[in-house]
């Protein structure tokens, strides 16, 4: 029935595309020409290829990029879609451009940012057919079509990865190694949710992780993790809380159960400088049992953190502020007294760039902050003695270039650097990967 009803809203909308002209004396005009009558034949994939030869060309009439979103969206390329879409907010088609990115929120299953849209395209500055289907979605929204608010959904994610790493230690942190290496990653996790109501919504996550270095598996990690939480749509943003159960491994040894809880808010306008698109805080607390060998990371785990996110044309900024907070129990023996109980101060920062629907560009860095709780102690053996004081920096580069609608390669270069007043924990890393990634 979702389907059906999202059928329904394309008709009612998105199907007029040929109504838009594009300039006749641009370069470019031919292909999409070729596109529009790919459209009108029922060929998507042609057409796409044919509007994105346009933009290549140098094409840049808004009809160009309104029929790409159009058939991005029909082939179920939503990233694409939404990128082709908000190359339009500044223009004339703007309310317009507003609709569809509503659309494309739905099609993800991002209820929040689907309001926000539709709530900017029902203006009353708005074109009246416009403004009358975003009141009708929004009306939806708020439980006008009950059979959309019961419809479940299923979503999977698959990431397999592999690279070169110059630090191959799981745990550089507290065990820095000077071995370098080739590492395979897998992520696959997957999400099921189900409305409760016609706002709030209960959801079941899953997710197992692996990390393999053929030259040396003392180094191996494995994680499997679930969740269960709890969202509600309101009409500034969206709330939520979750319960979570995390289990890893480190080498073949059990290192860490943790048992934990979280609580958030995410705002769709903020009050902030520079006046984000987006902005959120959210609070979590964990209890951690250290596996046999691992008993010094018993204790309790605690992380604040707020986060931004701002649209810029083909730019997407996001900005983040976390404290995490340890208090464990400490590796304490007859020779040594060893704190693994550190308070991270992190800012990171992260930029993409859509340079075409189909490749982005983008860059990371983050600075953190950790002091250690307590001063370590050594009687005997190499290593230095006090209050354990890091600065990590860490830049990281990454390209994306999606497959098609599900499926999409990521190379990625990072590096970090790790200064300790602690001379035994300096350490530097630098990571080259390449993933292939899909979305379900």
């Amino acid at each position: 029935m979702l389907v059906f009803w999202r059928a329904l809203f394309l008709i009612l909308l998105l199907m007029p595309t040929v109504a838009l002209q594009a300039a006749e004396t641009e370069a470019g005009m031919e292909d999409f020409r070729a596109g529009v009558e790919a459209f009108e034949a029922g060929d998507l994939n042609a057409a796409k290829q044919r509007f994105q030869r346009a933009v290549d060309d140098g094409l840049r009439s808004p009809s160009l990029f309104y029929n790409l979103g159009v058939v991005c969206y029909q082939l179920g390329d939503y990233g694409a879609a939404e990128s082709a879409f908000r190359s339009l907010l500044n223009g004339s088609n703007g309310a317009l451009a507003r609709y569809n990115l509503g659309l494309v929120a739905l099609a993800t299953e991002e209820s929040a940012e689907a309001r926000h849209w539709f709530e900017q395209a029902s203006a009353e500055s708005a074109p009246d057919k416009i403004r009358a289907l975003a009141r009708a979605q929004l009306n939806k929204l708020d439980g006008g079509s009950p059979r959309l608010a019961r419809q479940p959904s299923i979503r999977g994610y698959l990431g397999i990865s592999g690279g070169y790493d110059s630090n191959i230690a799981g745990l550089p942190e507290d065990t820095a190694s000077s071995e370098g290496g080739l590492f395979l990653e897998a992520l696959a996790a997957g999400t099921y949710e189900r409305p409760v109501g016609t706002r709030s919504r209960l959801s079941l996550d899953a997710a197992a992780y692996s990390r393999e270095h053929p030259s040396d598996d003392e180094y191996d990690a494995q994680v499997l993790q679930g969740r269960l939480a709890w969202s509600e749509t309101l009409t500034a943003g969206e709330r939520g809380a979750l319960v979570s159960l995390v289990k890893s491994w480190f080498g073949s040894e059990s290192l860490e159960t943790r048992y934990g809880i979280e609580g958030f808010y995410r705002w769709r306008e903020c009050s902030l400088p520079v006046a984000p698109d987006q902005c959120g805080i959210a609070l979590a607390a964990a209890a951690v049992n250290g596996g046999s060998g691992f008993e010094a990371y018993d204790g309790e785990w605690y992380r604040a953190r707020v986060h931004a996110r701002k649209y810029l044309g083909p730019w997407r900024l996001d900005g983040e502020y976390s404290l995490e907070i340890n208090d464990r129990r400490d590796l304490q023996t007859t020779n040594e007294f060893i704190s693994v109980s550190p308070t991270h101060h992190t800012l990171e920062f992260a930029g993409r760039y859509q340079w075409r629907p189909d490749i982005v560009f983008g860059a990371t860095g983050s600075v953190r902050h950790s002091r250690y709780r307590d001063a370590h102690q050594l009687v005997s053996g190499e290593g230095e003695s006090g209050r354990r004081t890091d600065n990590r920096l860490e830049i990281g580069l990454l390209v994306e270039k999606s497959l098609d609608s599900l499926w999409l390669v990521r190379g990625e270069w990072l590096v970090r650097d790790n200064r300790s007043s602690l001379s035994q924990y300096d350490y530097q890393r630098e990571t080259l990967m390449f993933t292939l990634e899909g979305a379900f």
